[in-house]
């Protein structure tokens, strides 16, 4: 009996000594940090800061892959089907997860497959003209559309063309939607007086002098806005697309990992590199805890279902 009992201890030892680390020893290993644009964006840059400051708080490499397309969408479906272990997270535009599901049906993912860390940043989406159009905010815009009779859009995504095609709807206004490939596009076809209107995710601000921004299309007022009110405060009820990044991982992944990245996410908002980086692409930080980005992301998809409905939109 004692020589089975040994046993028995033997073999849980050696057990042992093949299970999993536990959640509390996150990471033990290399982790990979998914961004679903391309190399040298707004968001890759902040990541890439991001990522030597979780190096340096979780004791652990955290690489970066950059798999774009369709507005995130890439990474997001894929990343969906990763292994909840903490060795993948995905750094992005809330907007990936609470949009593009909506908007395109043969994408498999939804805001709830995934669990939320926390925000860390803030991308400055408004409604912007060139600097000397005449008029300066939404009451004014309205005004010349209808006295123009016709005004051109710059179109650079599928939720810039709804946000527009919802204040046309309202208003009664007449738009010709030009298509345009990213912020880029809609800042030459904005300096070279090609369109009266567009929709910028922040780009704009690198061009100071050349822009006014006449709303922002968030549920509050922006960091680097302060003045400039909302849609949704200018009468649009429902208009807005809220773009913080946040840090998710895939859905039943242990909540002891989902803390320490939390608590490291705060460590990264207050370091000095994290500031100047932020400054000098002006997206500015916005820190959230894991249950406030759970709770941003919630709300901002359901207020994303009431603005599509509104103006008919069915997922293509």
């Amino acid at each position: 009996m004692k020589g089975l009992l040994k046993a028995f201890v033997a073999a849980m030892f050696a057990l042992g000594a093949v299970l999993p680390a536990s959640a509390t020893d996150w990471p033990t290993g290399p982790i990979t940090m998914l961004i679903g644009y391309k190399a040298g964006g707004g968001t890759d840059t902040k990541g890439r800061v991001l990522a030597k400051i979780l190096t340096r708080e979780l004791g652990q490499q955290v690489n970066v892959i950059n798999r774009a397309g369709g507005g995130q969408a890439v990474a997001l479906e894929g990343f969906k089907n990763e292994e909840p272990n903490g060795d993948m997270f995905f750094f992005g535009a809330v907007s990936g997860i609470t949009l593009n599901p909506q908007i395109n049906s043969a994408l498999q993912f939804r805001a709830d497959d995934y669990v939320y860390a926390g925000g860390l940043t803030e991308f400055q989406v408004t409604m912007v003209a060139p600097a000397d159009a005449p008029f300066d905010d939404m009451a004014g815009f309205v005004a010349y559309a209808k006295e123009k009779g016709k005004i051109k859009y710059a179109s650079l995504s599928p939720g810039a063309k709804i946000v527009m095609q919802a204040i046309a709807r309202q208003d009664g206004l007449e738009v010709d939607y030009i298509p345009t490939k990213g912020g880029r596009g809609m800042v030459q076809l904005v300096l070279s007086g090609q369109v009266d209107f567009a929709y910028s995710g922040g780009i704009h601000a690198r061009y100071p002098g050349k822009f006014k921004t006449i709303a922002a299309v968030s549920t509050k007022r922006l960091g680097n806005y302060p003045d400039t009110e909302t849609l949704i405060e200018a009468g649009y009820e429902g208009v807005a697309i809220d773009a913080p990044t946040v840090v998710a991982f895939p859905k039943g992944i242990d909540p002891a990992i989902v803390a320490k990245m939390e608590a490291a996410l705060k460590v990264a908002s207050m370091d000095p590199d994290m500031i100047k980086i932020s400054k000098s692409i002006n997206m500015p930080i916005v820190y959230q805890t894991a249950a406030e980005a759970s709770q941003l992301v919630e709300e901002s998809a359901a207020a994303i279902a009431v603005m599509l409905d509104t103006i008919g939109y069915k997922a293509s």
